[in-house]
């Protein structure tokens, strides 16, 4: 008896929807390709839930008649291709005639289309299987309604993430498409909340500004290259994470990692230190790049592979010059040829302060368990002895870790440093929306902050102790910790309280007074763990006085 057998077309059909439709956003990106396709130039989205429980995009493209919207829920039935010569030069988002079949198999799904203002129809299919075909009264264009996807697939849904979680993704996959296409208006509404209002905009330099807000927009660098067959335009925007970067080829948003690769390296410093993201779009002819890669149709492949990561790495290049402030200029200081003496309350670091005769048990006697204070190395660790040998203590780390401690042991009535004039901070729509998801335990630590209009946050407050620092830029990090997931922690507090300490610590090559430096010692040793920072790096290294003297050949 034959081992081998076709599987039913509704297995089939489930396992193709799993390679199309990973999640709420992947459902969101291919219908609003579709109205793109179609020529819309109104797109509106609505979601509940994050899209889990309800999806909704409803536009003003070129709609479709009865037997469209049938054969439309056929699998590879589509308009855009004619024959295999269609797939060397493909020039519209979709082309493989999966996207609704796939939908349609993972979910209840409601479709309803007009090619002219009247008479419609409409199909509602639970599943894959087709349950109601009528007539319609609508405009025309097409509206889409999916419900409760991936619920008769528990496998699938529960890898789904919470609603927050899965909106961030949506946000993130509209605002890639909104850039593609400046010229359709694209609006998205969660529950009673409209998160996206982004009117057809005349050029890209618009749309940036409804996205980011026009101080923020203002910031952005140009980047514009021509070569032969391949134009590089967008913005290099400073302050935001490489992450946040946005790669699009021909209007297609894609995650390629050549093209990821060479913008990130053209994104950082020499010294490692980022210098923004890019929103980039790659034009080239159609027949240089080929979209028939996977079906997400995400991933790209060029003729020419060398010659385009060579145009974008030119491209950032050019625009990080012209982008490029001078250098600061340095205050001159002085050094006097002969050093004053110093004062007697203010003991050099190279000398303690006194003991008194009652007090001196040891000769390495200080305020904390650590040992005597020395001095402090190349300004970036504090160099101890005590009975066993010499300590060196990265003041970052055990500032670190002071700081998370005390965040996460704050009172819900712990005191809160208002700003006096709350600063407002421009985001990406994703980023406003994980601020907001996190509003309630930001509030917790003390970092006080509210929705302000579009997507700007308002900061009203940090957490009282907190070193002085630059409010916008410390909640930008932390916002990024959390979307790269680098934070450490096993809750979203400790995530949150990780992420702030490590940001708001003193960084190395600064220097620091003995008093300043005794008072870091004094509350690390008041730490549960003291000896690693929240990220689980060593706090502090020992060289025990018996290995030093073997080195030095003593032993």
């Amino acid at each position: 008896m034959a081992r081998i057998r076709l599987l039913p077309d509704a297995v089939i059909n489930q396992i193709a929807a799993g390679e199309v439709i990973e999640r709420p956003a992947s459902a969101v990106k291919e219908l609003v390709e579709n109205a793109l396709d179609a020529a819309a130039t109104r797109i509106t989205v609505t979601l509940a839930a994050g899209g889990r429980d309800l999806i909704v995009v409803e536009d003003d493209g070129e709609g479709m008649d009865h037997d469209d919207l049938h054969l439309a829920l056929e699998r590879h039935a589509t308009s855009k291709l004619t024959g295999v010569e269609g797939l060397a030069a493909i020039a519209t988002l979709g082309f493989r005639g999966e996207a609704l079949p796939s939908i349609a198999a993972a979910s209840h799904l409601a479709i309803e289309s007009a090619p002219a203002p009247g008479a419609g129809h409409r199909l509602e299919v639970a599943f894959g299987t087709l349950t109601a075909s009528r007539p319609c009264s609508r405009g025309r264009g097409t509206r889409v309604e999916v419900r409760d996807l991936f619920l008769a697939l528990p496998a699938r849904r529960k890898f789904l993430r919470s609603p927050e979680t899965e909106l961030r993704h949506v946000v993130a996959t509209l605002t890639a498409l909104a850039l593609a296409r400046p010229q359709v208006a694209l609006f998205l509404d969660h529950g009673s909340r409209r998160l996206l209002a982004l009117p057809a905009a005349t050029d890209l330099q618009h749309r940036l500004a409804d996205l980011l807000g026009p101080r923020r927009a203002s910031q952005a660098v140009q980047v514009a290259l021509a070569r032969e067959r391949l134009h590089v335009t967008g913005f290099l925007l400073p302050g935001m994470s490489p992450r946040d970067s946005i790669l699009l080829v021909n209007g297609r948003p894609v995650r390629d990692r050549l093209l990821t690769a060479a913008a990130n390296r053209a994104l950082h410093a020499p010294s490692g230190a980022p210098l923004g993201a890019t929103w980039l779009h790659l034009e080239l002819p159609a027949d240089q790049v080929d979209v028939n890669v996977h079906p997400a149709k995400a991933e790209v492949r060029f003729a020419d592979p060398g010659a385009v990561t060579a145009a974008v790495t030119a491209a950032l290049a050019q625009a990080r010059q012209t982008g490029a402030t001078p250098p600061p200029v340095r205050r001159l200081v002085v050094i006097p040829t002969a050093p004053s003496p110093p004062s007697s309350s203010a003991p050099r670091l190279s000398q303690p302060p006194p003991v008194r005769a009652s007090e001196a048990t040891s000769p390495f006697s200080a305020p904390h368990p650590f040992g005597r204070l020395i001095g402090q190395y190349r300004n970036t660790y504090l160099l101890l002895e005590d009975e066993e040998g010499l300590l060196l203590v990265d003041q970052h780390a055990a500032h670190e870790r002071v700081l998370f401690e005390e965040l996460l042991g704050r009172s819900t009535s712990a005191p809160v440093q208002r700003l006096l004039l709350p600063e407002v901070v421009d985001l990406p729509p994703a980023r406003a929306l994980l601020a907001c998801e996190h509003r309630a335990t930001l509030d917790s630590l003390g970092f006080e902050i509210e929705e302000a209009s579009g997507s700007s946050i308002r900061v009203l407050g940090l957490p009282a102790g907190l070193p002085p620092t630059e409010p916008a830029k410390l909640l930008r990090r932390i916002l990024d910790d959390l979307a790269d997931g680098v934070a450490a922690g096993d809750t979203p507090r400790q995530r949150l309280a990780a992420s702030l300490a490590c940001h708001a610590a003193i960084k190395k090559n600064r220097p620091l007074q003995p008093r300043e430096a005794e008072e870091l010692l004094r509350r690390l040793a008041a730490t549960r763990d003291p000896h690693r920072c929240p990220h689980g790096r060593p706090v502090m290294i020992r060289l025990a006085h018996g290995e030093i003297e073997q080195r030095i050949g003593r032993r």
